[in-house]
Order: structure tokens, then sequence, then C-alpha cells
């Protein structure tokens, strides 16, 4: 159900309790593997750095692999051939004032709206990630193929610069959105949130 509010204010009436339920259950999965989950894990790989963007991420996430890493292009791809998705980490221009996510936000909402037969699935707001303050939203449209396409945002403050740091999840649409969600965030706890880049 499509409603004119903005997200921030419909996330207030949603509950904070449940954001707060959500993001602890999604973090609590990932801290699962505890402090083993480094890059010397088998499959984990080395960090991957992207200098342009002012990106390292301290390993590649279980189901990933990095399909481009050059210039300000940073892309992983899903390795089971049954889920075929990509996620793209992009960084938006530096900023001289501060950046308020939940209008951010708000322009996802518009933007997803605009594509072909765009349908806007909502927002929320997750607390707790080593990132800071973490804004996810959800749309789906047709792609230029006209075949449908689901999206799935996480929306950050970088974390070395004043920009936007947004994490692209790109899938077929389906009913298992939990599980994008499990895997949008796991990707979002390798970014290294302090410090500057490995070389």
């Amino acid at each position: 159900m499509r409603t004119n509010r903005r997200p921030d204010t419909l996330a207030a009436l949603a509950g904070r309790s449940i954001v707060v339920m959500l993001a602890v259950a999604v973090l609590a999965a990932l801290a699962a593997c505890g402090p083993a989950a480094t890059e010397t894990e088998e499959g984990a790989g080395p960090p991957v750095t992207n200098s342009e963007l002012g990106i390292t991420m301290t390993r590649v996430p279980e189901g990933f692999r990095v399909a481009r890493n050059e210039g300000a292009s940073l892309v992983l791809e899903h390795t089971d051939p049954e889920a075929p998705a990509t996620l793209a980490i992009l960084v938006g221009p530096v900023q001289t004032a501060g950046i308020n996510l939940p209008d951010q936000v708000w322009e996802e909402k518009a933007r997803i709206e605009a594509l072909p037969s765009g349908e806007y699935k909502g927002q929320n707001e997750l607390a707790g990630a080593a990132i800071g303050t973490v804004y996810t939203s959800r749309g789906r449209y047709l792609g230029e193929d006209g075949e449908p396409i689901e999206e799935y945002r996480a929306l950050a403050v970088h974390p070395r610069e004043n920009r936007l740091l947004i994490l692209d999840y790109e899938y077929p649409p389906t009913e298992r959105t939990g599980e994008r969600l499990q895997e949008l965030m796991a990707v979002l706890e390798t970014i290294d949130a302090g410090g500057e880049p490995q070389p």
C-alpha cells in the first residue's frame, strides 16, 4: 500500500521496536561466525580495495565474488547460478553540509516510482551496524530488457568522507526478501569503518 507520508514518518509509525528487532536479528546472524571470520578464513580471500571509492572490504562474504573492480566501479556477483544477482558499491559526491539519510530514502522512493512499472516496497532504519546508522530501501521495476528487477539498497554515510555510500543489490523478484537483506547486510559489514583505505 502506498502513502504520501515521508519514509522517516512511516518508520516512526511502524514502531521502532520492529526496526530494532530486525537489526538485531540480522547482525546476530552475521556475528554467528565469530571472530574467525577474517580474510584468512577459507574462501574469504584477501581484502578488496577501491581507492577511487575510498572503500576497503575486509573480505568477500560467502556466496559472492568480485565481478569488477576498476576505476570507480566495484561490483560483486552472487555465486549461485540459480540466484543471479549483482551488488554494486556506489558513492555520491562529497558534501559540504550534513547528509540526511531519511531525505535520501525519500529520494529513493521517487526514483523507483519514476522507473518503468516502478513500485516502491518500503524502507527500514537499521541500528547497530559498525558503519553507523543504515537505511534500507526496496523497490521493483522493469529493466531495459523488459524483465522485472527487484532492487534492495542500503544507504549510509561513507566511513571516511562526507558523502553518501550506497550498496545497490539487484536480482530477479523473489518472495525471499529476508535472505536478500541478510546478504546485503553481510556485504555492508565487510566495509572497513575506519582508517585509510588499504593499498
